[in-house]
């Protein structure tokens, strides 16, 4: 009897939601880039939700975008993952927030992945990069520190607003 090889995978799914609401984005474009070309692309429903399936061997961008709002993407590299796995396919959970753009907002920072994944042998498993996490989490943050939200829900420098209530 033929032994069939099993295809392994990489299962990503997860939810696309408002980062200021906690709300399901519907109509968010998630594309999955392979080696730089496009693969996948999925567009989110009322649920927020997305799926796909990855491949071993390939570095994939996965970008979250959706119009008036700031694209985000994410690294999830396979090429480690060695010929024989201990299981036929590893899930992996990305939930990812986007928020609306902001006039005179420097949002530079969002050209960098927001996290990097890669297989991870000591653990047999996809993980993500907590130290670059780390690295990038201040350098976003700071991006965002900068602005406030205004009572009209806008969002302002905090050195223009401050130089106005001292007028």
């Amino acid at each position: 009897m033929p032994v069939r090889a099993q295809r392994f995978q990489v299962v990503l799914s997860g939810k696309v939601t408002d980062m200021y609401s906690g709300d399901p984005l519907r109509g968010a474009l998630v594309r999955v880039l392979k080696a730089g070309q496009e693969d996948q692309q999925r567009i989110t429903k009322g649920d927020g939700r997305y799926r796909f399936e990855l491949e071993r061997g390939w570095k994939y961008e996965v970008w979250f975008s959706k119009k008036h709002m700031v694209a985000k993407h994410v690294i999830v590299d396979t090429r480690e993952i060695p010929p024989y796995p201990d299981v036929p396919f590893y899930e992996m959970d990305l939930q990812m927030t986007l928020f609306p753009w902001m006039q005179g907002v420097d949002l530079e920072a969002f050209q960098e992945a927001v996290g990097l994944a890669a297989y991870k042998e000591s653990v047999r498993n996809m993980s993500w990069d907590t130290p670059y996490t780390n690295q990038m989490r201040p350098v976003l943050s700071k991006a965002m520190d900068e602005y406030e939200k205004t009572y009209r829900g806008y969002y302002e420098r905090r050195d223009r607003r401050e130089k106005e209530v001292y007028r």
